[in-house]
């Protein structure tokens, strides 16, 4: 079975098992340093049971007008299309890219309704060290596999927030990573480690496994987010990968769209790491 992640968690958030949100707008839009803005639009569906893949097609919104200003420019974003991902049809920016600390307005209106966001761009993160240690689960010693541990830059005076996306280059797309959220407004030394791990659930043994194994090539990115978008996606357990079966949402989800739709529009930076896991 096709495990969707991301913002179908919200499209099938629920208060609990019976009860079921439906015609509410949901929205995931990313404007990076340096590219495009990236808007996706859905609409969630009444769902009980198994998810059906024509129905959740069929959330895609298509027929929205998506404008975006950076306070000088302003543009109509236009229709494309990625089958790499879900949803697979997107709005993008061709002219507004983005930049460090300007603010980007974004407008959607469909259905007569119109609804707002206002997202910067923070700063990328910086990474001071990376190294590799032998991975224990349950006290057990597990020699062919590594955590990986990061030791970060911090700026005590202001709180930074980010998520962590990982693959083997073999693998088409990113997955979370273990963490996928975390931010530093616990923090209060210059420099702080940070320890990473990718674990993926096994459907066949229903177990789950480290992917940081020996010799194997993984990539990384470090995103630093918006606070808005940490806390959407902390409000949807979005810190834990975890398969949308068996699972129940709460609909209080943190959202920094007006008029009552889910989802987030932010900035993002990406730090990107690529290498082979050592001995």
């Amino acid at each position: 079975m096709k495990i969707y992640y991301l913002l179908l968690i919200v499209l099938f958030g629920c208060e609990n098992n019976n009860v079921i949100l439906s015609d509410e707008l949901t929205v995931e839009g990313q404007i990076l340093e340096g590219e495009f803005a990236r808007i996706n639009l859905t609409n969630s569906l009444p769902f009980s049971g198994v998810i059906d893949s024509m129905e959740v097609a069929r959330s895609m919104e298509a027929k929205a007008k998506v404008e975006l200003s950076d306070g000088e420019i302003s543009e109509i974003l236009t229709l494309k299309r990625d089958d790499s991902r879900f949803p697979y049809l997107y709005y993008r920016s061709n002219i507004i890219k983005g930049e460090l600390n300007k603010q980007y307005n974004l407008s959607v209106t469909i259905r007569g309704k119109e609804f707002k966001s206002i997202t910067t761009i923070p700063e990328k993160v910086n990474v001071l060290d990376v190294s590799f240690s032998t991975w224990e689960e349950e006290g057990v010693v597990e020699p062919d596999y590594k955590d990986i541990n990061f030791t970060i830059e911090n700026n005590t005076d202001e709180d930074r927030y980010f998520k962590i996306l990982i693959k083997n280059e073999n693998e088409k797309r990113f997955e979370f990573a273990r963490p996928f959220i975390f931010n530093t407004e616990n923090i209060s030394t210059n420099t702080f480690p940070l320890i990473v791990s990718y674990i993926k659930f096994n459907e066949d043994s229903g177990e789950k496994e480290n992917h940081v194994r020996v010799g194997e090539v993984l990539e990384l990115k470090i995103v630093s987010i918006t606070k808005e978008q940490f806390y959407f996606w902390k409000s949807i357990e979005g810190d834990v990968t975890s398969p949308l079966e068996d699972s129940s949402f709460s609909n209080a989800v943190v959202s920094n769209i007006s008029n009552g739709a889910f989802g987030y529009w932010s900035g993002e930076s990406v730090e990107s790491f690529k290498f082979e896991i050592p001995e």
